[in-house]
């Protein structure tokens, strides 16, 4: 029986989870003389296929190299996504379907399929090129504390989880003790914003300075602009509400949003930073992208929706190109269905630990929900029903809840070519 799209996506995530939490199980995957539960490897599994970096454990003092390893190729396999991964294999063995050719030439305007086999190399050209840049810049940061194979490996580690938008860290407090390595939370942020602008933003932008274009895809337009747009004023409140250097403003506004690296405990922050770091946290990145969220093209759908109909104008556009009724639809219906469904989160998180605060616990399930990683250090507190709760909320938000519904759906009913009478009830 031929799986569709979509159930596969749902089955390759969970396989690779079952996959990985079998290797982290293995006794030469933790360190010597230590113990972790089943339910905590399968929290890590998922949290790195999920580019997550919400962690139960710590990751450098519980796992051995072997295991930091199996953790570090599950988060480059989540980071490029199945699609991602498949999509190139389909293509360099020329076995891709005539629909699913003009699906790639619609998404990314193409007049002809031969312009993606040369678009998806250079996006796999891009990856490697950046996270061997990062890994040895990163490299060359932390030499100033560890002899050269440890300032490799840690290099290697930190660009990987970075680019993935990761953020897990092999140091227990995560970048914390290396506040003040303004080059290295410098990288860091950059490497994490490469990777939440997606593959094909970068090959975009690219192709269009080396041919010496003036246009890039209406796609890159928007996620440059809405990425600026979020990003300065995010900068600016940690800067001047928080009282941080510019460096340290720079690096928690990049990875907060969509990494989970932290420089500065977010739990020793006030309820305002709180809530401003929800807010940013649920809007995520890029689609295409190794990161979460909701996605800022989603954000700028919605805001030109609403602009337009309270103008009275029956076209939505944005960088004056109409947007088609699909597209709007999409994302009214993500969004709709990404609030309810953090809504539901948090209300059995906190029905399940009435013991910490309610603020804290919807703070950890945005950051599931939305593959940050953020944690206001509650999560290795959860009780067993919690931690499930929070895997089956990383999970979710990583394959994307309409993904899941069309995945979970049957077969299309007879009655679905049924036209109805039009009605209308009153709303608002």
């Amino acid at each position: 029986m031929r799986l569709s799209p979509a159930k596969t996506f749902v089955l390759f995530f969970l396989g690779l989870g079952f996959i990985g939490t079998l290797l982290l199980t293995l006794p030469f995957s933790t360190q010597s003389g230590v113990e972790i539960s089943v339910l905590s490897n399968l929290f890590t599994a998922i949290s790195a296929i999920c580019v997550t970096g919400l962690s139960v454990v710590s990751i450098g003092e519980h796992y051995s190299l072997f295991g930091q390893i199996v953790i570090l190729i599950l988060i480059e396999s989540g980071g490029l996504g199945y699609m991602f991964i498949s999509t190139v294999t389909a293509v360099l063995i020329g076995k891709m379907t005539l629909k699913d050719k003009r699906i790639m030439q619609d998404i990314f305007g193409m007049t002809s399929f031969k312009n993606i086999r040369p678009m998806l190399i250079k996006a796999i050209v891009f990856v490697l090129a950046i996270e061997i840049v990062g890994a040895l810049s990163l490299t060359l940061c932390f030499l100033r504390d560890y002899s050269l194979l440890k300032a490799l490996y840690l290099g290697t580690f930190h660009s990987i989880t970075a680019f993935c938008n990761a953020g897990f860290s092999t140091f227990s407090d995560s970048l914390i003790g290396s506040a003040h390595n303004y080059p290295l939370l410098l990288i860091l942020s950059m490497l994490i914003t490469l990777g939440g602008l997606g593959f094909f933003v970068l090959v975009d932008v690219y192709d269009t300075y080396r041919q010496k274009q003036i246009h890039f895809l209406l796609h890159t337009k928007v996620v440059l602009a809405v990425t600026v747009i979020i990003f300065v004023p995010f900068v600016l409140f940690i800067l001047l509400y928080e009282k941080e250097s510019l460096a340290i403003a720079i690096f928690q506004a990049s990875s907060i949003r969509t990494a989970g690296f932290i420089a500065v405990p977010v739990e020793m922050t006030t309820e305002l930073s709180k809530f401003v770091y929800m807010f940013f946290m649920a809007i995520g990145a890029a689609p295409a992208s190794t990161a979460g969220g909701i996605k800022v093209t989603t954000v700028a759908v919605i805001f030109v929706f609403v602009r337009s109909f309270i103008r009275s104008k029956d076209d939505v556009t944005i960088f004056r190109r109409r947007l088609s009724d699909e597209v709007v639809h999409k994302a009214s219906l993500i969004f709709i269905l990404t609030v309810s469904a953090i809504a539901v989160f948090s209300a059995a998180l906190i029905a399940l630990e009435p013991y910490f605060r309610s603020t804290d616990l919807v703070f950890e399930i945005i950051s599931a929900f939305s593959n940050t990683g953020v944690s206001m250090n509650v999560t290795p507190k959860l009780g067993s029903a919690g931690k499930i709760l929070d895997i089956g909320a990383m999970f979710i938000g990583r394959i994307g809840i309409i993904t899941l519904l069309i995945s979970a759906a049957g077969s299309k009913s007879h009655e679905s070519n049924i036209k109805y009478p039009r009605a209308n009830i009153f709303v608002g």
